[in-house]
């Protein structure tokens, strides 16, 4: 298994570990947690029945503040092969990916990676040919053997698994004054394209961090992946 710090743990002492990586937020950083929903709703706090998924018996948040080429993608799936190994099936398990800050191209569709220049943007270079990626290459269609994340590792895969993926609207806004600097575009235009083609199942919530405290008011704990 992977921890957070990106360090090997040994299979037979994954839950000694698991019970000291995801204890509840302390020093600022939220615990939180977990759903599946093929609604993607965007608006104020009221838009929460993402949390009516918490359903499983062991809660857990994954902070995506940084795509790191998947790295908490490989994390996730490590995670949950530790609960199975451990003789605890996905259905127990209620996983959260909170994607924010630089994490968001991890959960945007081809397409945008295409009609904008999210690659370069977020320096994340195709293996195959050495230049910015056009294409998301952390979902099924493009994971390929040599690449940031294998099958296993995918968003979709971790979405057949349980995972739940959320992503940050205020880091959407974000992004988009950084593409409308570009001159691709208004701020706002750029907004609602990227709101709108958040991969399917994805939801859209107004604030991350609210999201983590909603969550943490449900006993979800947190684990820093980004």
């Amino acid at each position: 298994m992977i921890d957070s710090a990106g360090h090997s743990v040994p299979r037979r002492g994954f839950l000694g570990h698991l019970a000291l990586i995801t204890t509840p937020l302390v020093a600022g950083h939220p615990s939180a947690v977990l759903g599946q929903s093929p609604a993607r709703p965007a608006g104020g706090p009221q838009h929460t029945d993402w949390l009516k998924r918490i359903t499983g018996k062991h809660r857990t948040v994954f902070d995506v503040e940084a795509h790191r080429n998947g790295n908490a993608l490989a994390q996730a799936a490590s995670f949950l092969d530790a609960w199975h190994e451990a003789g605890v099936p996905d259905g127990e398990i209620s996983l959260v990916m909170g994607v924010r800050g630089s994490g968001l191209p991890l959960v945007l569709q081809d397409d945008l990676w295409a009609r904008f220049p999210i690659a370069s943007q977020y320096a994340i270079t195709d293996p195959r040919t050495r230049q910015p990626a056009d294409r998301n290459l952390f979902i099924d269609a493009n994971a390929r053997p040599g690449g940031p994340v294998n099958t296993r590792q995918t968003v979709e895969e971790l979405q057949k698994r349980g995972a739940l993926f959320l992503a940050c609207m205020n880091t959407i806004k974000g992004a988009s004054r950084r593409l409308a600097a570009a001159g691709l575009g208004s701020p706002d235009e750029i907004s609602a394209t990227l709101r709108d083609g958040v991969l399917p199942g994805v939801i859209v919530v107004p604030a991350m961090v609210v999201a983590f405290t909603l969550m943490q008011e449900r006993g979800v704990s947190y684990v820093y992946a980004g």
